[in-house]
């Protein structure tokens, strides 16, 4: 039973983690003149993010990871 936790916990740091991410890499997409790939990484991105629990959360970390993929690097 704890082995069953374990792998529900897991899911749900990855549908946290992958709206951050996908976010991310369609900001360095749409940085990068890639307007088609960022597009598509953001709308799935999005779909993830409405997935994840609590939905405000899920969409705040695509926002966060678009931000962070934008922003100019140094």
């Amino acid at each position: 039973m704890a082995s069953f936790s374990f792998l529900l916990s897991l899911l749900l740091l990855v549908l946290w983690a992958l709206p951050l991410l996908l976010g991310f890499l369609s900001g360095r997409a749409y940085r990068h003149g890639r307007r088609r790939v960022g597009l598509g990484l953001l709308l799935f991105g999005g779909f993830l993010g409405l997935l994840a629990r609590p939905r405000p959360l899920g969409l705040l970390l695509l926002l966060l990871g678009l931000g962070l993929g934008y922003g100019r690097l140094r």
